[in-house]
């Protein structure tokens, strides 16, 4: 029997820690997903730079916007003659009115669909008819669809490995202590107390409650010490292995009746 149960919670540990990666992996994914929103600036032109110093005073208090940085445009016209070694269009450059520039980043992980709705409705109201507006919407509808996509596989993959999980565990409990039957069985004939196997249960039961659990978690926070993996899992996800565990110890000993 002690074989059977080191061998359930090496089974079980490959199970926990399958779980683990798949929230690792997801998390990974998801930040990359967002950070790829963070990283698409929306670029407002506006030859009034009075009218973007007032809508970045709008805008400021939105939750949604990471940084809004503006530039007149005495400044991007020497950006275009250092950038491009337009030292001989000078004066022509500067005979001519070029528009001032808002640049603004979001944060990926706010900026959905409400917020974006949001935004285009401040922009598009009267007072700011005027803008032109830069913003590569198409990439943003791919990443947010991506996101979507990402999530309902995320929960898919949990509802699996859940499923897998109970019934591969509850089916190796019952396996093992149905195999153990001979031994009981001699155990009791021979004088044994019917109500050591259930203390044994009981053992056994707290060893594979506790033992793979502690065993995946610490692989991953050691993971996590030695810089092997830098991406942090909702800590929730501990409590909800451990609450399968639980249920997996619970119909096995419904399963098993009056064996045990």
């Amino acid at each position: 029997m002690k074989k059977g149960i080191f061998f359930q919670i090496i089974i079980l540990i490959i199970l926990l820690a399958t779980w683990n990666l798949l929230h690792i992996g997801y998390n990974h994914q998801k930040k990359v997903l967002e950070a790829n929103i963070s990283e698409l600036p929306m670029l407002i032109f506006s030859t009034d730079v009075i009218l973007l110093d007032s809508l970045a005073k709008e805008l400021d208090d939105l939750s949604y916007i990471r940084n809004i940085t503006i530039e007149a445009d005495s400044i991007i016209a020497e950006k275009l003659i250092s950038g491009y070694g337009l030292d001989n269009a000078k004066d022509i450059l500067s005979s001519y009115r070029l528009p001032s520039l808002m640049n603004i980043s979001f944060d990926g992980t706010a900026f959905q669909t409400p917020q974006k709705e949001e935004l285009k409705k401040i922009l598009t109201s009267s007072g700011y008819t005027e803008l032109t507006i830069n913003y590569d919407s198409d990439l943003w509808q791919l990443n947010r669809d991506k996101l979507k996509l990402l999530t309902k596989i995320f929960y898919g993959g949990n509802a699996l490995i859940l499923v897998l999980f109970l019934l591969i565990s509850v089916f190796l409990r019952i396996h093992f202590e149905i195999k153990s039957n001979d031994f009981w069985q001699i155990f009791r004939s021979s004088g044994g107390n019917r109500k050591v196997r259930r203390k044994q249960f009981l053992l056994n039961s707290l060893w594979l409650c506790f033992v793979p659990l502690l065993l995946a978690t610490g692989l991953y926070f050691a993971a996590m010490y030695f810089k092997y993996i830098n991406i942090q899992i909702d800590y929730r996800l501990f409590g909800v292995e451990f609450a399968a565990i639980i249920i997996s110890i619970l119909m096995s000993r419904i399963f098993l009746g009056k064996n045990i």
